[in-house]
């Protein structure tokens, strides 16, 4: 494997982590809210039963 082959590999797999990691953002914001949603009705004492 030639230095450009490795370069275009490298940025390959750069591009992959890149997506990787904004999916990886959006699952954690999506825990937050649902943890802080999960925080809110332990805290009122409220189960969502009316």
């Amino acid at each position: 494997m030639n230095d450009r082959e490795m370069i275009a590999n490298l940025k390959a797999e750069n591009e992959q982590l890149k997506k990787d990691n904004e999916m990886l953002k959006k699952t954690v914001g999506q825990m937050q809210v649902t943890l802080d949603r999960l925080i809110v009705r332990y805290v009122s004492g409220s189960d969502g039963e009316a």
